[in-house]
């Protein structure tokens, strides 16, 4: 019973911890307050559009001469990574001559309505366009159209959602 009793209770208290995290981040980066961010990494210059939500567990993390800019209303999975700096393969790691490693930095854009499963990883350089859909555990290492509908590791193109009332050839 008190075994029970404690756990509910670190329950309690990480989901205020999270909340608070939530709380602050809103402040740090000015989000529109349609904006739900629920137990997400941001590091480095994020921007968020309104009505955009994430799920726990994200990370959404810049360069510091680079962003990750998200559009508005998308839908984003629970663990997704979206990043806009990446190792160099000049010098992808430090080793006994150089203190640090060479990475590569280029801005990540997802753009408005754009609905992305869990456990998704999108690197660094990547435009998704609007209406995109990219399916639960992908790897997207390249851009992904308007409309299109892609899964897979890497990411790949499956169709276009040609049901969305929204959409035209």
């Amino acid at each position: 019973m008190i075994k029970r009793w404690i756990y509910e209770l670190f329950l309690k208290l990480l989901a205020q911890a999270n909340e608070y995290k939530d709380q602050l981040n809103r402040k740090k980066y000015d989000f529109d307050k349609t904006v739900i961010i629920s137990d997400t990494n941001l590091i480095g210059n994020v921007m968020i559009g309104s009505g955009t939500y994430t799920n726990n567990g994200c990370t959404f993390s810049s360069g510091d001469t680079s962003k990750v800019v998200i559009g508005k209303y998308c839908a984003i999975g629970r663990y997704v990574s979206i990043t806009s700096k990446g190792h160099s393969l000049s010098l992808p790691t430090a080793d006994e001559y150089h203190v640090t490693h060479n990475h590569i930095e280029a801005d990540t854009i997802i753009g408005d309505y754009v609905w992305i499963g869990d456990h998704v990883f999108i690197k660094h350089g990547i435009t998704v366009g609007n209406y995109a859909i990219i399916g639960a555990n992908a790897v997207v290492t390249k851009d992904v159209r308007p409309f299109e509908i892609v899964g897979g590791v890497p990411a790949k193109h499956i169709r276009f959602n040609t049901e969305h009332y929204r959409y035209t050839k």
